[in-house]
């Protein structure tokens, strides 16, 4: 192996070693409640949000298996799948990161919040170094954990979005909308 090989590996590690907490606290900043919902269900336990991302993380793979045979149109396709999928799925291991970072606690959290999920990150991702071990199963696991925690998380959202809307408010607004023509009244 050539120096340049050995240099290519070590910038590559090194720039994912950054680049994935940075992207955790990105997630958490820009959807704080998402990540909040993430941490509260993976500092519960972590099968069942394994069980629920392992589905979809086959599904993904498998769909972004079959369009990459589409030419050139079909690879963007399945880039823009794995793209969409990681990005759900690391929304979800911002919850995971948080939980680990909030068990590894600092007296100065409760002043900097961010800082739990920073630490947790770079634990994670210090753990994920590892030969074999980190890269086959504790980074594809969290990953697959973090889009079950987040899949969950949107279940609940959804369901508690339905159940809240009654029937008589939905039957009041079909009546109001009948009245009215683009806000004028008929």
């Amino acid at each position: 192996m050539l120096m340049a090989d050995t240099m290519a590996i070590f910038f590559v590690v090194l720039g994912l070693s950054l680049a994935f907490p940075g992207l955790w606290l990105l997630c958490r900043g820009l959807w704080p409640r998402a990540g909040a919902e993430a941490a509260a269900i993976c500092g519960k336990g972590l099968i069942k949000p394994f069980i629920a991302g392992l589905p979809v993380t086959m599904a993904m793979i498998f769909v972004a298996a079959v369009l990459s045979k589409f030419g050139s149109g079909g690879k963007i396709a399945a880039a823009a799948a794995v793209c969409l999928y990681l990005m759900i799925a690391n929304c979800g291991v911002a919850g995971l990161v948080t939980v680990v970072g909030a068990r590894l606690g600092w007296p100065v959290d409760s002043e900097q919040p961010w800082r739990v999920t920073l630490r947790g990150g770079v634990a994670l991702m210090l753990a994920s170094l590892l030969p074999i071990l980190g890269w086959f199963v504790i980074l594809p696991a969290s990953v697959i954990i973090g889009c079950g925690a987040n899949l969950i998380s949107l279940w609940r959202a959804g369901a508690a979005t339905v159940s809240r809307k009654p029937v008589v408010a939905a039957s009041a607004e079909a009546a109001d909308l009948g009245a009215t023509t683009l806000g004028a009244k008929q």
